[in-house]
């Protein structure tokens, strides 16, 4: 007993995931159940809700671990948000109260969807066309809008100027963190991350397709523009999820929370949810474009149609990559102390859209000197 108490949290996801893969059994060949399958339970929302609490866990144990601390239980995020759940929703006087009703359940809408968008098991996402990835930098513009509409919406001066400080920050990194995914884009010739998680000029892809002859040495020069803009995705990924150093928006210490400092309650949770999921969503993405999506191997272990051990090496080996992520972004904010918003703006504009555009300019040059074939 005292096994199963120390680890329920494990238990419940082993559990949850024998139920998820027996209803899929069960309904594999049903056209009407299967969709309402993918997108409820795996791997839509309830996968995503799980992997967005799993990677706070994973954030904050590795950043406990790298200061020589214990850091949380595996099942501490569960019990933050039934507190938060638990707590009274105070709606102070004087707010815009449509907005600061709303806003934090349409961030954590958003960002549900920015997740649909990563290819968990399969090189597509439950979201897959065309331009997608056009389509998942403007839901990321929506998600900055929201936070800068929240802080507005509190008509406290704290959250007036986190709102102020998110909205610059907003200008800063987004142009970067658009041209870094742009590079992987231009080098498989299309915009649909699906499409770009297959290319064999990949960051993971490109030595692995060397070592087994369909590319040449010379093409291993795209290891550079990819390695550059790979670190800028990175550091805009940590400025969008305004973790350490890149987090004057809320800064505790400065200005109360900034743009939160009037949430209670399940807005708080619907907030602190929507960055929990995002930072899941920003790892995938990230993940597919550089480091390639999971791809179906043949084990010739069949249930049903279902080739399991196939699926199961190709959702082990995305999250791997996913987490290899988060860690970096943890790395980040462990090795680093918060800066001021003018030197996050400096930083963003004077270095990393600058280093941007040469890994984008050094891979169009590749392209047009030594081809893609």
């Amino acid at each position: 007993m005292s096994f199963i108490k120390n680890n329920i949290y494990p238990i419940f996801l082993i559990a949850t995931g024998i139920f998820i893969a027996a209803l899929f059994l069960a309904f594999q060949g049903s056209e009407a159940i299967l969709p309402w399958l993918k997108y409820f339970l795996f791997p839509g929302v309830l996968f995503v809700l799980l992997m967005g609490l799993f990677y706070n866990w994973f954030d904050r144990k590795m950043f406990a671990r790298m200061q020589n601390r214990i850091g949380p239980r595996f099942i501490q995020p569960v019990y933050d948000m039934l507190k938060l759940l638990a707590k009274e929703d105070i709606t102070p006087d004087g707010v815009d109260k449509p907005e600061f009703d709303w806003i934090p359940g349409i961030q954590v809408i958003l960002a549900f969807l920015v997740a649909f968008f990563v290819p968990v098991y399969a090189t597509f996402g439950l979201i897959s066309f065309e331009g997608d990835l056009i389509f998942v930098m403007f839901l990321l513009a929506l998600v900055g809008g929201s936070v800068f509409l929240m802080g507005w919406a509190t008509n406290n001066p704290y959250g007036l100027l986190g709102a102020s400080r998110a909205a610059v920050a907003e200008f800063s990194f987004e142009i970067p963190l658009g041209l870094s995914l742009a590079g992987p884009a231009i080098l498989a010739g299309s915009m649909r991350i699906s499409e770009i998680s297959v290319s064999k000029f990949s960051l993971l892809n490109l030595p692995v397709n060397f070592f087994a002859g369909q590319v040449t040495i010379i093409h291993l020069v795209y290891l550079i523009p990819l390695i550059i803009l790979f670190a800028v995705s990175i550091l805009a990924a940590t400025a969008l999820l305004e973790k350490v150093p890149f987090d004057p928006a809320h800064a505790e210490v400065e200005i109360v929370g900034g743009w939160t400092v009037e949430l209670t309650g399940k807005k708080l949770f619907f907030t602190q949810l929507a960055n929990f999921i995002m930072e899941f969503a920003l790892a995938g993405i990230i993940a597919a474009v550089f480091l390639g999506g999971p791809g179906i191997n043949d084990f010739n272990v069949n249930i049903g149609n279902w080739d399991v051990l196939g699926y199961l090496a190709s959702i082990l080996s995305f999250l791997i990559k996913t987490t290899v992520i988060v860690f970096l972004i943890t790395l980040m904010r462990t090795l680093h102390s918060r800066i001021r918003i003018d030197q996050l703006v400096q930083y963003f504009w004077k270095y990393y859209l600058p280093i941007s555009l040469i890994g984008v300019f050094l891979i169009l040059v590749f392209m047009g000197t030594i081809g893609v074939v």
